[in-house]
């Protein structure tokens, strides 16, 4: 199996800045990622309980630590499910409809951890 592509997993880091409010900093990470068909059974299920499924991704478990956010292929995603496979990791992901754009900002870079 190989892993062709890659997404970004972000993390919040939250920290109380000097007067005591919580900053929020995304925490971005780049892994190599296999996408997965999304199969009708899948779909339809979460379907029907209001979730509307757009991907599936399989990453190393030694990669994703609980992360909620995904960038991949110029969108944004929440995480649904995690399905834990051994050494690997299944993220079910819906599109994250928002006011923000689905881009990344110009210019921004992806770091590694």
């Amino acid at each position: 199996m190989r892993f062709n592509e890659t997404c970004v997993l972000v993390a919040k880091d939250y920290e109380p800045d000097d007067e005591g409010v919580m900053d929020v900093t995304d925490i971005r990470t780049e892994v190599f990622c296999n996408p997965q068909h999304v199969g009708a059974n899948t779909w339809s299920s979460m379907y029907e309980i209001g979730i509307s499924i757009d991907a599936k991704l399989q990453v190393r478990t030694c990669d994703y630590d609980g992360q909620r956010d995904v960038f991949y292929r110029d969108k944004w995603y929440s995480v649904e499910t995690v399905q834990e496979k051994g050494e690997f990791v299944v993220l079910t992901l819906r599109h994250q409809k928002s006011d923000s754009a689905d881009e990344a900002e110009e210019g921004e870079e992806v770091s590694d951890g």
